[in-house]
C-alpha cells in the first residue's frame, strides 16, 4: 500500500500536531514514480493549501520522488517541540527542508534599511539559528524591506550591509546560510529596496561572509531585469539558492514565457547541487493541479 493509499484510508482520522485529514485519490502516475530528478526541486510546504496538513503534503511530495521541500513562512509559527515533530516526519520520509523565512517580509520593524529595526531583525536571526539546529535546513531567506523616504538609498544600502554583517556573526559556526532575496517592484512588492541581482551582489560582496549569499528567484528577476542566464553566470559564486515561478501569473513552469528547460539544464551543467524552490501557485486546483505542476517540472527537467 502506498503512502497516498494509507492517507486515503485514514482520511477521517483526527489530527495531532501537524497532521490532518488524508487526501485520498489515486497514487501518482507511473512517470512520477520513475522519473529521476536532475535538480533538487523543493515544493512549498503548503502548495495544496489548508485542506491538507503539513505531514500529508510531505507524504504526497515523497510519493512523487521529491526529497526536498521549502517553507516560505516564519519558523516561530511553530514551537520548537512542533519543529521537532516535523523533523521526525522529515527523517521518516528521507526529506530535507530548504529555506524558511527569517524576518516577516521586512515590511515592518524587521526591515534592514533602517538601523532602528536591526535589533528586532537580529532577534529573528537568533531564533532562526535555534530552529535550524532542530530542522537542519541549510538556507534561510532574509528580506531587505521597503525603502524609506527619510534616508538616502545609499544610506539604506549601508544599513542593510551593516545588519547582515551582524547577522553573519550570529550564524557563524553553524551550517546555515542567510540568502538575501531581491524582489520585483513592478508587480508584487512596490517600494522594496533590493530589486536587482547586481544590487544584491553589491551587498553580499560588502558583507564578505560565506554565510550570506543571494536567493535568485527566477520569477522576480525575469520581471526586474530579464537576461536571466547572464545574470546567473555573473553572480554564480554569490548565489546559494534558486526559486522558480513563471511569468506572468507566478504559476508553475510551462505556464508562461520563461524557458525553464533551458534554465534548469544550464544550472545542472554548471554543477548546481543546491535547491530549486517551487515558490509559486498552481494553475490547476487540488491534486489534479498538483500533478499538472509536477508534470511540467518533469518536462522541464528532461533533456537529451
Amino acid at each position: 500500500m502506498t503512502r497516498r493509499e494509507i492517507l486515503a484510508a485514514s482520511a477521517a482520522a483526527a489530527a495531532v500536531g501537524c497532521a490532518g485529514s488524508g487526501p485520498g485519490g489515486d497514487a501518482p502516475p507511473e512517470t512520477a514514480k520513475t522519473h529521476e530528478w536532475r535538480l533538487r526541486y523543493a515544493p512549498r510546504m503548503s502548495l495544496l493549501g489548508k485542506t491538507y496538513s503539513v505531514e500529508q503534503h510531505l507524504e504526497i511530495y515523497a510519493d512523487y520522488g521529491f526529497r526536498d521541500f521549502e517553507y516560505n513562512g516564519l519558523p516561530r509559527e511553530y514551537t520548537l517541540q512542533e519543529a521537532k515533530r516535523l523533523r521526525s516526519k522529515m527523517d521518516s520520509l528521507g526529506m530535507r527542508m530548504g529555506v524558511f523565512v527569517v524576518n516577516s517580509g521586512g515590511w515592518k520593524g524587521d526591515a534592514l534599511v533602517d538601523r532602528k529595526f536591526h535589533e528586532d531583525f537580529l532577534k529573528d536571526v537568533a531564533a532562526a539559528v535555534e530552529y535550524h539546529k532542530v530542522i537542519g535546513n541549510r538556507w534561510a531567506t532574509v528580506t531587505s524591506g521597503l525603502s524609506v523616504d527619510y534616508l538616502s538609498l545609499e544610506r539604506q544600502t549601508e544599513n542593510v550591509i551593516e545588519g547582515l554583517s551582524k547577522a553573519a556573526e550570529l550564524v557563524e559556526g553553524t551550517e546555515l546560510t542567510l540568502v538575501l532575496e531581491p524582489l520585483n517592484v513592478l508587480v508584487d512588492h512596490a517600494g522594496y529596496h533590493v530589486v536587482t541581482s547586481d544590487h544584491a551582489a553589491q551587498i553580499i560582496d560588502a558583507v564578505g561572509s560565506d554565510h550570506v549569499k543571494i536567493l535568485f528567484d527566477i520569477y522576480h528577476q525575469q520581471i526586474s531585469e530579464g537576461n536571466l542566464t547572464n545574470h546567473i553566470d555573473k553572480h554564480w559564486d554569490r548565489i546559494a539558492y534558486f526559486q522558480a515561478g513563471d511569468v506572468p501569473g507566478r504559476k508553475e513552469p510551462g505556464t508562461g514565457e520563461i524557458r525553464y528547460q533551458f534554465l534548469f539544464r544550464h544550472l545542472y551543467e554548471k554543477g548546481y547541487e543546491g535547491i530549486v524552490g517551487m515558490e509559486h501557485g498552481l494553475s490547476g486546483d487540488g491534486l489534479e493541479g498538483l500533478d499538472k505542476c509536477f508534470e511540467e517540472y518533469r518536462a522541464a527537467d528532461t533533456w537529451g
